[in-house]
């Protein structure tokens, strides 16, 4: 257990060096626990979206819904390239990135939305700090994607907006 850990550990780093561009899937270890424990963190961290609005069952819901889109974005891309050997990598790094943009988001948003008084400041502020997460959200998708089906940038990033627009479409279906 603790050699697993201590491999999480590291995929933890590269997760955070992906959101920066500075490593890729292929640096990860190919380990299945590695991937329950970065969900599992993920649903941890997910739980510090539950408000009065949204209960934990939605936001767990969320997640879930999330994990299943990424995981089926990427077995999708690797069958394509006939690279079902690096699905473990590519999926840890997917839900990994998540994990670590929505603990920085998360606490952006909670400072953004009690930093002012007036509404129409927050509002504003609020909008665009949503839209810099997620364009980096893309972004660093569309990196995940490029390194791990070995296409073209320009691919990449059409297929991390496509996989945007679906993970939206089908969140406004089921929510």
């Amino acid at each position: 257990m603790a050699q697993t850990f201590g491999q999480w550990l590291l995929c933890l780093k590269h997760y955070g060096l992906m959101c920066v561009f500075l490593s890729s899937p292929e640096r990860l270890p190919s380990n299945p626990l590695c991937i329950l424990i970065s969900v599992f963190a993920y649903l941890l961290i997910g739980l510090l979206l539950v408000d009065e609005q949204r209960g934990m069952a939605a936001v767990s819901a969320q997640i879930f819904l999330e994990v299943i889109t990424l995981a089926l974005a990427a077995y999708a891309g690797l069958y394509w390239k006939k690279s079902l050997s690096r699905f473990q990598q590519t999926f840890s790094a997917l839900v990994g990135i998540n994990l670590v943009i929505s603990a920085v988001a998360i606490p952006i948003f909670r400072l953004v939305a009690n930093g002012s008084e007036n509404a129409v400041d927050i509002n504003s502020l609020r909008l665009m700090t949503e839209l810099l997460i997620v364009i980096w959200n893309l972004a660093v998708l569309s990196l995940i994607f490029k390194r791990a089906f070995a296409i073209s940038t320009q691919l990449s990033a059409i297929m991390s907006f496509n996989y945007y627009l679906v993970y939206q479409f089908l969140v406004i279906w089921f929510f």
